[in-house]
């Protein structure tokens, strides 16, 4: 029964604030034609070689940390595949855009209305990356995520103010964590659950609920098929999930009247209807060499938000991905197939099969903001 606004109550706080618990009006649709990923040629520069990893920025203002092929050397061109950019269209009418997943975009009165940050220009908008050689068309986005042929990026989720404040929050708490312990984090990485008490004070609290039904909505609204593919009880369900540590997916099945008790993610969350990984959600702190190592979530969603931006505010890190889903194990050989380093504030979303790592932070500090989680069952842990 693992929810952000009851652990409210351990801070001796009643109820959650009603903005937080009342339900976001939800936003309008504005559908843009799904942009095709584009090649884009990169020439190795002085000082980097074969197997180093080199920072690339694309034409969507996207930082993406690649591995230079072997055989080549100082000035030897390679091609890699970025996604684009496209400019927005013209909106919809809610009886134009009609179901199904549309990549969202919202003017700045709307991302009032639905509380996305209004100091990100592109808030709101779902990009898919493909984890492989090209993006697989077969599908909703859905079923693309529950097979590792994606991972979708929202920038502007968190704004630059709430990022600032929960990272203030997280070294504080992991300064509490360490004079608790008496001893300092190993793998130069703090996991800092938020709902711990000890750790995290309502406001914390509070903005990290915000953050995840900010989230929830707009997967509701844009991509209703990762809730329908994933989280909803119908026939198939367990088939579709992702598999756990010892190979196997789930053998019992959510309740089937929890369908139409929730029929989206919010309400799965409101209902407290859905299973956390352990810890989670928690905000993780790097310093100097600090790194996750390769692994797998294995439940049906992360959300991944850095709280700190590459460059300014360390060097080296991102999280790698490699292709290969269910196919590939928790301990893979060669270098991720996708480094990702996005802005502050901007979520990755993943499917809990994708073999993932925090990669080590050369210099600097990085801290993350993370949530996995898939739909409850009667034979879920009952504090996750």
């Amino acid at each position: 029964m693992h929810m952000l606004w009851l652990a409210l109550a351990s801070h001796a706080f009643l109820s959650a604030s009603p903005s937080i618990r009342a339900r976001v009006a939800p936003p309008s649709i504005a559908a843009t034609a799904e942009a095709e990923p584009v090649r884009m040629r990169v020439t190795v520069p002085a000082g980097v070689a074969a197997g180093d990893p080199l920072h690339v920025s694309t034409p969507a203002g996207e930082l993406l940390i690649v591995t230079v092929p072997a055989g080549l050397q100082t000035g030897d061109p390679f091609d890699i595949l970025v996604p684009a950019l496209p400019p927005p269209p013209p909106p919809l009418s809610a009886a134009q855009a009609g179901g199904g997943d549309l990549p969202l975009v919202l003017s700045r009165a709307e991302l009032e209305r639905s509380q996305l940050p209004a100091d990100a220009p592109e808030a709101g908008r779902f990009e898919e990356l493909p984890l492989g050689p090209q993006l697989e068309p077969r599908g909703s986005i859905g079923e693309r995520l529950g097979r590792g042929a994606c991972i979708l990026r929202v920038p502007g989720v968190v704004s630059s103010d709430e990022a600032a404040a929960l990272l203030s929050a997280a070294l504080s708490a992991r300064s509490a964590q360490v004079e608790r312990r008496g001893k300092p984090p190993s793998r130069g990485r703090a996991r800092l659950p938020v709902s711990e008490p000890s750790l995290f004070g309502r406001d914390s609290v509070e903005t990290c609920e915000e953050v995840l039904l900010r989230v929830l909505d707009l997967c509701d609204e844009a991509m209703p098929s990762l809730h329908e593919t994933l989280f909803a009880p119908r026939e198939g369900w367990q088939e579709r999930q992702p598999r756990n540590a010892q190979g196997s997916q789930p053998e019992v099945p959510p309740p089937p009247d929890l369908a139409e008790r929730c029929p989206s993610l919010r309400d799965l969350y409101m209902a407290a209807e859905l299973e956390w990984s352990e810890g989670e959600p928690a905000i993780n702190v790097y310093t100097s060499d600090g790194y996750f190592g390769a692994h797998k979530d294995h439940l049906a969603l992360t959300v991944l938000i850095p709280l700190t931006a590459p460059s300014t505010d360390f060097e080296g890190g991102g999280t790698g991905f490699w292709a290969g889903n269910s196919a590939v194990g928790e301990d893979p050989r060669g270098p991720p197939d996708l480094v990702l380093a996005p802005a502050a504030g901007t979520a990755l979303l993943f499917g809990g099969d994708v073999t993932h790592a925090g990669l080590p932070v050369a210099g600097g500090l990085r801290s993350v903001f993370v949530a996995s989680f898939s739909t409850r069952t009667p034979a879920s842990p009952p504090d996750r």
